[in-house]
């Protein structure tokens, strides 16, 4: 064959296409498993030779799969992603050494024999990447490694598949070639025996070279060959040294959308000179991929737009809380947070400051109750109101609550029921008695649907309930009150009974098992009355300095989180120092065992009038007209007709639990005065 007929054979370059699940993928495993760590990850791609369009590797959230298959008419293509921490590290990283490495693995495999067992090793790829999570942006530079070998020539034009004498022996031939086997192949053609057999790649033998079409899959829809026909050309020089010199043909597979593979093409080439791939240290490696404007450089993909918005918000809401795992808090437990229900008492001041904090620490389950309506003076004090509910003069508080916490976050699931609260010595009228039913019914069943309980109401009394119903079915309850430059946070005592952990003994600290700590109630010796009934407006009304509200509500939201990565939950002890107020006092308390965010409480009492928090446990009260024994027997026993007997007459739960006859006693008793810290209810009106 004459040199005029011979030309520099041309490869057409692999372009990546890459979903947007790839990048959806790698943002979840950055997160949730990688963090700070940029070791390299085994992924795969695929391709197809059916009606191919350019000369297409594609990736998407298979890619990471430990076994994946590839779509139907596609094979598998072996790959590595490489994801940098910073977008310094990114820039920085020596391109060529690292097309090196990945290239050396190429050739240990061709040289093993490893491709011999495995010819998808041939179609090698990797990717460097750095994920910009915050703004949802990928830089991204694949390259399809492979060795600068010598020259191939193409000898004559490239004929096609149905040009062939006996082109359809060929077929035929082809055909009995599982799928499986069609990414690298022998056609093996001896026209004089009248044999045409489809051979896997592992029968090669180097005397029969001259019966052999070297066949691959082909993505290629231009007259060049895929570029992974290059490296298939290395191997197989490599492999068998003789090939140097002799004339090659190399058969691209390719299929029309009817599955009919008559214009798969064949070229003659020709290798003259020798190149030993063994000696690695001398081998040079091309392969990076172009950029959009045919350049040498990296790419970027911005997800913000195509990504949804509801999934965006998704992920964005949780970044800062995956973060945490990376490196300040590695065992925290966010998926409890985001299953866990919680039931809030009131949506005023306090029920919206928690309910933001709540949809902060990721909690997706919030139902509010409340009866009011948004005015006026709300929406300056109640972050989850505006001036326009105030003026539409008919915007419920628990329902709008809701709302909004869902135009926050769209992926929180919300609710709010607009109800009255029954309370102590509120007397219901015959002509509200099947609303107030109504009402109970709707309580009762929430607090059974909701694993924690916050009470956030603007009276005494009105936490007498939701505090009752908490204990009777052994829920998690939070309590937040506020006085004018004071507050209380504290979680309720249990009443789920469980042998465990009574605590450790510490030298200087009580300890209280969690199920004997107190509740909101049990360090009173009467019965919450009507505290509305002959007071001015000043005294109806829960009249705070306004950051008393969000001091509040943080700490009560944190303490449950608290509470909910301890391995004993509600059960977790609580621990107080016994000395006096002192150096000896805080000795003390610097030995109070921290569960995973730190020290466990029953309460938090602060003022900011001094800006002093202090820290104290008390136990149940074995006459508590909110949780002991007595009250919770009453009303399993009797039911809503328990109910209204307390609403008709506080005094029934004075009589009923015997605490009438402390009355005569020195109020030393108590162990806290709430007087002295100026504690009034709670909330706002």
């Amino acid at each position: 064959m004459s040199s005029e007929q011979e030309t520099i054979l041309q490869f057409a370059p692999w372009e990546s296409f890459v979903s947007p699940t790839f990048w959806h993928k790698l943002a979840e495993l950055k997160l949730d498993h990688d963090r700070l760590s940029d070791t390299k990850r085994s992924i795969t791609g695929h391709y197809t030779n059916r009606n191919a369009n350019g000369c297409l590797l594609e990736v998407d959230y298979t890619a990471y799969n430990r076994s994946s298959q590839p779509p139907k008419f596609s094979h598998s293509a072996s790959g590595t992603i490489y994801n940098k921490n910073t977008i310094e590290e990114f820039k920085a990283l020596d391109k060529l050494q690292l097309l090196a490495d990945e290239g050396k693995e190429l050739l240990a495999d061709m040289c093993s024999g490893r491709v011999l067992a495995d010819p998808s090793l041939l179609t090698r790829f990797f990717v460097l990447s750095f994920a910009d999570l915050k703004c949802h942006s990928y830089y991204y530079w694949f390259a399809f490694p492979c060795p600068l070998t010598p020259t191939l020539k193409q000898q004559g034009v490239v004929q096609k598949l149905r040009d062939l004498p006996n082109a359809n022996r060929y077929v035929e031939a082809l055909k009995t070639l599982p799928s499986e086997s069609q990414n690298f192949f022998i056609l093996y053609a001896n026209a004089e025996q009248q044999v045409y057999e489809a051979r896997k790649l592992s029968t090669l033998a180097e005397g029969e070279v001259e019966h052999y079409y070297f066949g691959f899959t082909d993505p290629s829809e231009y007259e060049h060959p895929a570029w992974l026909m290059r490296n298939y050309a290395a191997f197989l020089l490599q492999q068998c040294p003789s090939f140097v010199g002799k004339t090659l043909r190399f058969l691209g597979l390719r299929y029309n959308q009817q599955m009919q593979m008559d214009d798969s093409r064949i070229w003659q080439v020709t290798q003259t000179e020798a190149c030993d791939l063994k000696q690695s240290g001398e081998v040079k490696y091309v392969g990076w991929e172009l950029n959009k404007n045919a350049k040498m450089g990296p790419r970027l993909a911005q997800m913000r737009d195509s990504m949804d918005p509801a999934k965006l918000a998704e992920n964005s809401v949780n970044l800062n809380l995956k973060l945490m795992k990376w490196r300040l808090v590695p065992d925290l437990n966010l998926e409890v947070i985001a299953q866990t229900k919680c039931l809030l008492f009131g949506a005023g001041t306090l029920g919206c400051a928690v309910a933001r904090n709540l949809l902060s620490w990721g909690f997706k389950h919030i139902t509010l109750l409340d009866n009011g309506k948004v005015g006026f003076s709300n929406p300056v004090r109640q972050n989850l109101y505006t001036h326009a509910d105030a003026v539409a003069g008919n915007r419920m508080k628990a329902t709008t609550a809701a709302e909004r916490l869902r135009e926050i976050n769209p992926s929180a699931e919300t609710a709010g029921h607009v109800l009255e609260i029954p309370m102590p010595g509120h007397t219901i009228g015959e002509s509200l008695f099947a609303q107030t039913e109504e009402h109970l019914l709707v309580i009762e069943q929430q607090v059974r649907d909701h694993d924690v309980i916050f009470l956030l109401t603007d009276s005494r009394e009105s936490r007498w309930l939701p505090t009752l119903l908490g204990a009777a079915n052994q829920k998690v309850v939070i309590n937040a009150a506020l006085g004018f430059d004071s507050y209380l946070v504290m979680r309720h005592g249990s009443t789920r009974e469980e042998a465990g952990d009574a605590g450790q003994e510490i030298e200087g600290l009580k300890c209280i098992r969690g199920s004997q700590l107190g509740c909101y109630f049990c360090n009173d010796v009467t019965a919450p009355g009507n505290s509305l009934k002959d007071r001015t407006l000043d005294q109806q009304c829960t009249v705070t300095r306004p950051g008393v509200s969000n001091i509040a509500a943080s700490y009560a939201v944190e303490l449950l989180v608290a509470l909910l990565q301890h391995p004993r939950r509600e059960l977790a002890p609580a621990y107080y120092a016994q000395s006096a107020r002192g150096k000896s006092e805080e000795e003390a308390a610097g030995k109070v065992p921290e569960g995973l965010l730190g020290i466990l409480p029953h309460s938090i009492r602060g003022m900011l009038c001094n800006y002093e928090n202090i820290l104290p446990a008390t136990q149940k009260f074995a006459q508590c007209i909110a949780c002991s024994s007595a009250v919770l027997e009453a009303y399993r026993k009797e039911g809503h007709a328990f109910l209204f007997k307390t609403f008709e007459t506080a005094k029934y739960l004075e009589d009923l639990t015997g605490i009438s006859e402390f009355k005569r006693l020195n109020s030393e008793i108590i162990d806290f005065d709430d007087e002295e810290f100026d504690m009034s209810e709670e909330d706002e009106d």
